[in-house]
This record gives structure tokens, sequence and C-alpha cells, in this order.
């Protein structure tokens, strides 16, 4: 059984990892949420990470499996700098660095499947970042939500006692057989 994802964790995780293991990302995060404003002065190349949606996953553990649903967007300035002499090409290079990076990455978290590289492409649908160069970077993940039914919380069993209906509860604790107990040898 898995332990249950959290999806806060989960984003933590997926952006630690991003900042930690590609060196050419100077900036990663979340997907923005605002409006950009024209000429903001983004960082780039930059990797954001959205968390599309998920959907049942079959299983027989007990618990919901779901697949995650996911898009990293690299984002490139489209003027010329000192270190990015043809963005077009930069930004098609990053992308596929981070294609190859992200199939079978767990970001960290055990109780993950590794990831399984979907698709890539150019991305033009957001207005907001008409001043950039974006390419989307798609990929699934499997996991577990709700509590496990099996889990245990306490430790293992150190005795077992038997007795028989209708002499049981506190009133009746002499009445009982002990019919298993630890020996120190287990």
């Amino acid at each position: 059984m898995a332990q249950p994802l959290s999806l806060a964790e989960y984003h933590d995780a997926v952006i630690s990892s991003v900042k930690a293991h590609l060196p050419w990302v100077l900036s990663a995060d979340t997907y923005p949420e605002e409006n950009i404003p024209r000429y903001s002065g983004l960082v780039t190349p930059a990797v954001y990470f959205t968390l599309n949606n998920w959907s049942s996953q079959e299983g027989n553990e007990g618990q919901l499996n779901i697949e995650l649903e996911c898009d990293f967007f690299v984002v490139v300035d489209t003027a010329s700098t000192q270190n990015i002499s043809k963005p077009d090409i930069y930004l098609r290079a990053a992308a596929a660095d981070l294609t190859q990076w992200v199939n079978g990455q767990q970001f960290g978290l055990t109780q993950l499947e590794p990831a399984v590289f979907t698709t890539s492409e150019k991305d033009d649908f957001d207005p907001r970042m008409d001043d950039y160069l974006v390419w989307r970077v798609s990929f699934t993940q499997a996991a577990a939500f709700g509590t496990d039914p099996f889990a245990t919380t306490a430790g293992p069993l150190k005795a077992v006692w038997l007795g028989e209906a209708p002499d049981t509860g506190r009133r009746h604790i002499d009445d009982y057989t002990l019919i298993y107990e630890v020996t120190p040898d287990e």
C-alpha cells in the first residue's frame, strides 16, 4: 500500500527537483496564475509546472488510485542574449533535456510511480506569454489518494486472550484464557 499523496507536497517536490537537477533553469515555479505584465522581465530560461487534472486508475489495494496529468512549460525570452544566441533552438534543446530528465522521475517521493513522458510541443496558447518562446513537456504519474485501509498504527501483537460469551468485558477478565504470547526469542 502506498502512503497517500499530498498535492502540496507533490508541487513542492517537483519544483525543488527541477531547480536541483537542471542547471540551465534560472527560475522554476508553478505556472503563473496572474497576468504577466508586458516586458515584466521574467527570469529565463524558466520552467513552470502545472497539474492539469487527475483521473481514476485501476488498482486492487483498497485505496483510490489516480493518474496525474502534468505539464512543464519551458520559457525563454525571444531576445538573444550573451548566453543564448538562437532562442528558438535553445528552447527546443532545453525542452529535449527536460523530456529526458522527467521520464522515470519520482521527484524524491517514494509513494509515486515513475513519471511517464507523453508529449512535447510548442505552446502559443497563452497570450500573457506572447513576449516569450514557450514549449510544453507533458507527463503522467500514478499515485494513491486516501488512507491505506490496511495500515496499522499499533505495534505487533504481544498476546492474545480468548473469552467466551456472555462472560466478556472488564468484569470477566479473570475468565479469559491466554492462547498466544510472544516469547523473548521471537
